[in-house]
């Protein structure tokens, strides 16, 4: 199942970070056994300032 919740703050504007996570679900459980984080998004800086906030992304987190 995919979900939205935020993360740490954002490294260019230190607004909290959407991240898109992937959860497992069990069937014998009500609760998720294990999620991933497939995504991390703040709109105003990737809209605003793209080329610094690919660079930050990749400075901090190895990914994008």
């Amino acid at each position: 199942m995919n979900t939205t919740t935020y993360g740490e703050p954002c490294p260019l504007c230190h607004a909290p970070l959407l991240l898109d996570l992937l959860q497992v679900r069990s069937a014998q459980s009500d609760y998720p056994i294990a999620e991933r984080v497939t995504g991390r998004r703040c709109p105003g800086c990737q809209a605003a300032q793209p080329e610094q906030w690919t660079e930050a992304m990749r400075d901090h987190y190895g990914d994008i």
